[in-house]
């Protein structure tokens, strides 16, 4: 319909307006009035406009004539003007319309002046031409006001900072990810398309410097970046896989999709298309879990634009996505998820939760599989009465990244930082960062795998594999205990124990070089997270997982005859410490044989004391002396 029949239905506007019964009886004034609304009816607002002004320079009081006006200033965003000419409506007959105080009462709203919203809508809840139905909409809309002026009253703090001209340039920059120690941030730049007539969307780097600044953005090298669009992305916390939207492909399901790439060297492979994630509508702004074994993104499949998340499955494919629960995902739309390192705090978009106006961003905590707390506003002015989207936060949960238009940068969308309220992200995520090489050389292990474990009840916590020059990068959220397991193929694994019961941040990552052993005649291994409880040669629940690794090993290399060795400190009498290592190493020798590795294979023995590989003098060297090793008889 006509601009001026939906005027009617999106205020009630439920006066006659072309009826004869108007407010003024000036011949003139309703002849301007009445030509107003024919050129309002061929959407010619500004003719309509001059006419309706016209109309109420001759009647001072023609209350039909200052609403029209005022909605042409609504539709031409002249909001000021708009709410200018509902005022005068009011100040000549408040019980004429009294939509115009719920009218006024929004464009506050929308445009940032919270009080001000309030203060009206109370006058329309309380106006006493209001029926039922009425009265409790507005109620809604008053608690939403009210909302948006208490966050408006309570600012969080916000300072943000460019990240400068290595970053940013003339053109737009926007989407910042970070790896997990971040030193790396990957965006996407809208650059001139080859014809100079359209534009596209490419990936750039730039990585972090000694002095704390950032090194010349260079586009991403290999077949990921092409003369169509990629955006809207996510980065494995190594920063060897990306996840991103690409739309209207000839691969595509949808009019968007999900694609993926991956780092070899310092080269991306050519993206493929990611068709279990994907539906035949918009899929879109991936993230991705620090462990990588979950994907959140956003998808209109359901209609809405709605969150998903979606599990990694052994075969190296995901899981089919399922939306997120209904008190994240409302009946309007949810957008740019980011889940954070931890792994359990999301921050997302949303106009359907309240806030400031238009989209506002939010950060809820995931308590388990299916259940998230309530969605909390992250603040103003982090978020105001525009549309605010697209936050990362890195793994010290104390910095957030972000794109503007605000003034002061050098072009478009900057990307800047600002320091996140520290009472968002209550567990600060650190990480491992290994260098795997060869015991006997010193050349770097290529594509060795590095697993984490939790040992408090086995699960997976995180896998890599190591680039060209032999490194990898797994997160470590604190607050459980690990087995870190390094293996590559006709080696020895490499095991440790990594405590995390204490908050530690990515300030204080650990750094390790990591050698590994050929399976050769004679090699031993300390298998490091073997663990038996005081005084006693009973297996702990969390040896399993080691346990598990040795099975493999024995099993992928069938030819592989070793000795299991218990060792003790030097507390206890020496034949009570033979006794005990021996036991010790026979509880490994029965389990293997339990999971029907040929006994023959397998030799036990106890060394007590004998054998220690640090001074007994400290506690840090007994505790090293207090170990289950293997040795290679025959490979």
């Amino acid at each position: 319909m006509k601009k001026f029949i939906l005027l009617i239905c999106i205020s009630s506007f439920t006066i006659a307006l072309f009826s004869q019964n108007l407010s003024s009886n000036n011949p003139k004034a309703i002849k301007y009035y009445n030509d107003g609304i024919k050129f309002y009816e061929n959407y010619e607002s500004l003719n309509a406009l001059n006419k309706f002004k016209k109309a109420t320079e001759i009647d001072p009081q023609f209350i039909e004539a200052y609403l029209l006006v005022a909605q042409i200033y609504s539709d031409l965003e002249i909001y000021d003007s708009s709410i200018v000419y509902y005022k005068k409506a009011i100040d000549i007959d408040k019980d004429f319309f009294p939509n115009a105080y719920m009218i006024i009462a929004k464009i506050s709203y929308m445009t940032g002046k919270y009080s001000d919203a309030v203060s009206y809508q109370e006058l329309y809840y309380r106006h006493h031409k209001l029926s039922d139905f009425q009265k409790n909409r507005a109620e809604l809309d008053l608690d939403l006001y009210r909302g948006a002026l208490e966050l408006y009253n309570n600012p969080v703090p916000f300072t943000p900072v460019n990240l400068g001209n290595n970053v940013n340039s003339d053109y737009s920059e926007y989407s910042p990810a970070l790896t997990i120690d971040d030193n790396t941030i990957i965006f996407t730049r809208k650059l001139p398309s080859i014809d100079n007539k359209n534009e596209q969307e490419d990936f750039f780097q730039s990585n972090k410097l000694n002095n704390g600044q950032w090194s010349k953005a260079e586009p991403l090298q290999g077949e990921l970046n092409t003369n169509n669009n990629e955006g809207a992305h996510t980065i494995s916390a190594d920063g060897k896989i990306i996840y991103f939207t690409a739309c209207n492909r000839s691969d595509g399901y949808g009019s968007c999709d999900i694609y993926r790439s991956y780092k070899r060297g310092n080269i991306w492979t050519k993206a493929e298309n990611v068709k279990e994630l994907n539906s035949e509508t918009w899929d879109s702004q991936p993230s991705l879990s620090a462990d990588g074994k979950t994907i959140y993104f956003a998808s209109a499949r359901s209609g809405n634009m709605d969150i998903y998340e979606s599990q990694l499955l052994d075969n190296n494919k995901w899981s089919k996505p399922t939306r997120l629960p209904k008190n994240i995902t409302t009946a309007k739309s949810e957008l740019t998820p980011f889940i954070h390192p931890d792994g359990k705090t999301l921050f997302f978009a949303s106009d359907g939760h309240g806030g400031m106006g238009k989209y506002d961003i939010f950060y809820a905590q995931k308590i388990n599989d299916t259940l998230w707390t309530n969605p909390i506003n992250i603040g103003y002015p982090i978020n105001t009465n525009n549309d605010d989207a697209f936050l990362f936060v890195n793994a010290n949960g104390n910095k957030a990244f972000f794109a503007s238009e605000m003034s002061g940068g050098f072009g478009g969308y900057d990307i800047y930082m600002f320091e996140l309220p520290k009472n968002i992200i209550s567990n600060p995520v650190t990480y491992f960062k290994g260098l795997v090489l060869d015991i006997n050389n010193n050349t770097p292990i290529t594509n060795a795998v590095a697993e984490l474990f939790s040992l408090n009840d086995g699960s997976s916590k995180g896998k890599a594999k190591t680039d060209y020059d032999g490194t990898f990068i797994l997160p470590l959220p604190t607050g459980t205990t690990y087995a870190l397991n390094v293996s590559a193929e006709n080696y020895l694994f490499y095991s440790e124990h990594i405590e995390l019961m204490e908050t530690r941040d990515s300030l204080h990552p650990f750094i390790k070089y990591i050698y590994l052993k050929p399976i050769q005649k004679d090699q031993t291994m300390v298998l490091n997270n073997i663990l038996f409880d005081f005084d006693k040669s009973t297996l702990r629940p969390e040896s399993y997982v080691e346990l598990e690794k040795l099975y493999k090993l024995l099993i992928e290399n069938p030819n592989l005859i070793i000795e299991i060795g218990g060792h003790t400190d030097n507390k206890g009498t020496k034949e009570y410490n033979l006794i005990l290592s021996e036991k010790r190493a026979k509880a490994v020798f029965d389990y293997l044989v339990s999971k029907n590795i040929n006994p023959n294979r397998l030799k036990y023995k106890g060394y007590g004391d004998t054998k220690p590989i640090a001074e007994n003098t400290t506690e840090e060297g007994r505790q090293l002396n207090r170990r289950t090793e293997i040795k290679i008889l025959n490979n």
